[in-house]
């Protein structure tokens, strides 16, 4: 296929555009029109492939398929087989978008290869009935068909693949806050292990005679911990290879030398101050990695105490589990301030920051201990609000609707001010995607403040994304 040529520092967008390009014009036009024919039917194998698999149960159902997904895969493969000239960069994010909601509805991609696998077949049986195998176009389709497809799947792969360790990462750290782990402690107590083994090699160090081998610190007990439990909780961290290489070059370049036999007094105080300066860059390291890693694992933004947004997407998939395992719904509450701005630009950001404080604190007084509440931005909260139906999710947004229109805010020097918030309220309705639901609070919010602000508007369910 001629796009295996292409250098491979191109960009996706040039090799998509190349890989069009490559073939004939006659080609693309009997795929395109097989394409526009058939999207129905093979949108349809496609998920019935996919449904087939015992694990699909997890995440589709023939209902989902029929309501909300089954147009969109027929655009999909118009967009990928009937106009994949119309705009490669855009092409491209698509097939990115497409990785990353199966990365957040946790998706297997081995589904997704299955029934990529069955719609190519599906295809080149199309192509077959189109035309015979001894035209030269035959040859040519099935090529073409293949590569698109193929660059489609990998391109969502990648993006599936970068998004489900950044979510995995995510569920760990909030894995950790839920279980109330101290990191603060953690690096305490990394800090004593680390100390400790320094300690024992300077005793080995003076011991008569000198013992051959010394206590390497990949071994020790703060090695074992860097390299099984560390690596868990920081990846990706830039401290992480800064340590990583102050163990190698005490292991294999400070250690081995001060085990010497005959070593002179002169390089062995040498050696030692080596020693001593891997250690100081070690502690330093290691307070860089805990201090990023306790804003994380803090769980709390800062200003108003409420959960921190990152851990939204581990919270809303529990949620979402929970639901369709035992048919309970839950709705989320998009909160905004109306008019915060003129608080910022009248009375300064202090008087803001009071205001979040206040408002994070009606929420919390308003909502029951099994809810949770975000701060999701700006002035912008969340809340989950479980097992709940419309009418329940209704009642707690006009409550706290009410408070804030209630409630006089204290902005410092004694003055006080009174403001709104608009809501906008969503109940789950069974849609996979976890930023589909967001999404949908977010119009009605956005409905609530255009018609008028301080009310709540609830989200009307629809029948497909």
């Amino acid at each position: 296929m001629h796009a295996l040529l292409s250098p491979m520092t191109d960009l996706p967008e040039q090799e998509w555009a190349n890989a069009v390009q490559a073939a004939p014009q006659a080609c693309r036009e009997l795929v395109a029109g097989l394409a526009r024919a058939h999207c129905a039917p093979l949108a349809q194998l496609f998920y019935n492939s996919m449904l087939g698999h015992p694990q699909a149960a997890r995440f589709l159902n023939h209902d989902i398929v029929h309501r909300r997904l089954q147009a969109s895969m027929e655009r999909w493969i118009c967009e990928v087989l009937a106009h994949p000239t119309s705009d490669p960069a855009a092409i491209v994010a698509l097939q990115r978008h497409v990785g990353e909601v199966h990365a957040r509805i946790q998706l297997p991609i081995h589904l997704v290869a299955r029934g990529a696998r069955v719609l190519k077949q599906a295809l080149f049986e199309q192509l077959d009935a189109a035309c015979g195998h001894d035209d030269p176009l035959h040859r040519q389709a099935i090529a073409y068909i293949s590569e698109l497809l193929d660059m489609a799947l990998e391109l969502m792969t990648e993006a599936f693949l970068r998004n489900s360790q950044r979510g995995a990462r995510n569920d760990e750290a909030y894995r950790l806050f839920s279980l109330g782990q101290n990191m603060s402690v953690e690096r305490e107590r990394q800090r004593s292990v680390l100390l400790e083994w320094g300690q024992e090699l300077m005793f080995s160090l003076h011991r008569v005679p000198r013992p051959g081998v010394l206590p390497r610190l990949g071994s020790s007990e703060f090695g074992l911990w860097f390299h099984h439990k560390a690596a868990t909780l920081f990846e990706g961290a830039p401290e992480m290879e800064q340590i990583r290489e102050c163990i190698e070059r005490v292991d294999a370049t400070v250690l081995p030398r001060l085990a010497q036999a005959e070593l002179p007094a002169d390089q062995a105080a040498s050696l030692v101050l080596a020693l001593q300066q891997e250690l100081d860059n070690l502690k330093f390291f290691l307070s860089g990695l805990f201090e990023h890693q306790l804003e994380v694992e803090n769980g709390r933004d800062a200003l108003t105490r409420l959960l921190n947004r990152r851990f939204l997407p581990s919270v809303l998939n529990r949620e979402i589990a929970l639901s369709n395992s035992q048919g309970k719904r839950f709705a989320l509450l998009l909160l905004d301030v109306d008019h915060f701005k003129q608080v910022n630009d009248e009375h300064g950001h202090d008087a803001g920051d009071l205001v979040l404080q206040q408002a994070a604190a009606l929420l919390l007084n308003g909502v029951r201990n099994g809810d949770f509440v975000f701060r999701y931005g700006g002035e912008e909260m969340l809340v989950m609000l479980v097992e709940v139906d419309a009418e329940s999710s209704l009642r707690i947004a006009e409550n706290l609707r009410q408070r804030f229109a209630d409630h006089e805010f204290q902005i410092g020097q004694g003055r006080r001010i009174e403001l709104t918030v608009s809501i906008g309220v969503a109940l789950y309705d069974h849609h996979p995607d976890p930023q589909y639901l967001i999404r949908r609070a977010d119009q009605a919010m956005y409905l609530a403040k255009n018609n008028g602000r301080n009310r709540v508007w609830l989200a009307a369910e629809q029948a497909d994304d």
